[in-house]
């Protein structure tokens, strides 16, 4: 269903503010939650972003991107202290522009997995994410979509994984991504997590790495209780993330997935209509 034919609950009527007024930290993911259409922070969301940050309150973006993807959107946004990225495969200093924390897929298993994906799914495409390289095999980025500056085709992914990775993307000509999504999990069990942040792509990350769990390292880092925090996402990649915020801090903007509506306590308006800046705006105002 379309935003534009998704109806719009009030955000009032959906959550009490109270439990909110303790709030020091709240964890956004960046495309289609906090960012608009053309991949950028709205004004009203960078002047809602700085007064959070005035009144005490971080705001860390938690995304799929990779580190080198974050940086100017942080700095343009003000956004920080810190940062999740890559699906929670990196912690960054948003400040510093230096990597905290990395939990990479091992070589060896690396290649492992991508063993066990070809068997379960003949014909499947691959690309590998690392913090220095983008790797794609061919036709795995459809004609006439964009590719960044980083990326470079190669003729077999499984020689770009012998030494590791952060994660890995797989995709399937003609099959959506909650399909195969569902597919490979089964025959992976354990071994990896996998999700979906959007188009067909599959990623497959080291087991136990999540947004959630590296949210949680960050509020560590911050001396910040989960209590404190509340969680904003659209996609399946933030589901980890929204179960452990918990009902009551898990939000969604409008225009997210069902899955994701289906868990959230609250829904704000979309990203179009600066849903998180709505947020943002209301805790900065139960602060005084």
């Amino acid at each position: 269903m379309s935003p534009e034919t998704r109806p719009h609950p009030d955000p009032a009527t959906l959550t009490e503010p109270e439990p909110l007024a303790d709030v020091v930290l709240v964890a956004t993911d960046l495309d289609g939650t906090l960012l608009g259409e053309t991949s950028t922070i709205s004004e009203r969301a960078v002047r809602a972003i700085a007064a959070a940050r005035g009144a005490g309150i971080h705001v860390v973006p938690v995304t799929g991107r990779p580190p080198m993807s974050v940086w100017a959107l942080a700095e343009s946004g003000g956004l920080g202290p810190l940062g999740v990225c890559s699906n929670g495969g990196i912690v960054v200093d948003l400040e510093s522009n230096q990597i905290l924390e990395m939990e990479p897929i091992e070589g060896p298993v690396a290649g492992e997995l991508i063993e066990i994906v070809r068997t379960a799914r003949p014909g499947v495409l691959f690309a590998l994410d690392d913090m220095e390289k983008f790797c794609f095999e061919p036709s795995f980025i459809p004609e006439g979509r964009t590719r960044s500056g980083r990326a470079r085709e190669v003729s077999d992914i499984g020689e770009m994984a012998a030494d590791g990775c952060v994660k890995l993307i797989a995709r399937h000509p003609g099959t959506d991504a909650v399909t195969l999504m569902r597919h490979l999990q089964d025959h992976i069990g354990d071994a990896a997590h996998v999700t979906s942040s959007g188009l067909d792509w599959v990623e497959i990350m080291a087991p136990g790495v999540s947004k959630a769990n590296a949210v949680a390292r960050v509020c560590r880092r911050l001396g910040i209780d989960r209590a404190q925090v509340v969680a904003i996402g659209d996609n399946y990649n933030d589901l980890p993330l929204l179960d452990w915020a918990g009902p009551g801090h898990a939000m969604a903007p409008a225009n997210a997935v069902d899955a994701i509506l289906e868990v959230v306590g609250r829904v704000l308006p979309t990203n179009i209509e600066d849903g998180v800046a709505v947020l943002l705006e209301e805790l900065v105002a139960l602060r005084g």
